[in-house]
């Protein structure tokens, strides 16, 4: 085998970050929670938008 097949290369890929926005942002997800389950919405959905407003998701390729 030529010695360029066995060489180690960088693969491209996909880079996920899930961290937490800044303070306000979880407050206002689980403020919007709680009206929702006031109001009878689901507490499956209500929980799945609340996570989506308090959280920051940045996807990069590498």
């Amino acid at each position: 085998m030529p010695y360029m097949d066995k060489a180690m290369v960088p693969r491209g890929g996909l880079r996920i970050d899930i961290t937490l926005h800044e303070l306000p942002f979880p407050y206002v997800g689980l403020g919007g929670a709680v009206l929702g389950v006031r109001a009878g919405t689901s507490a499956l959905v209500v929980a799945g938008l609340a996570l989506l407003v308090s959280i920051r998701v940045r996807i990069s390729l590498i």
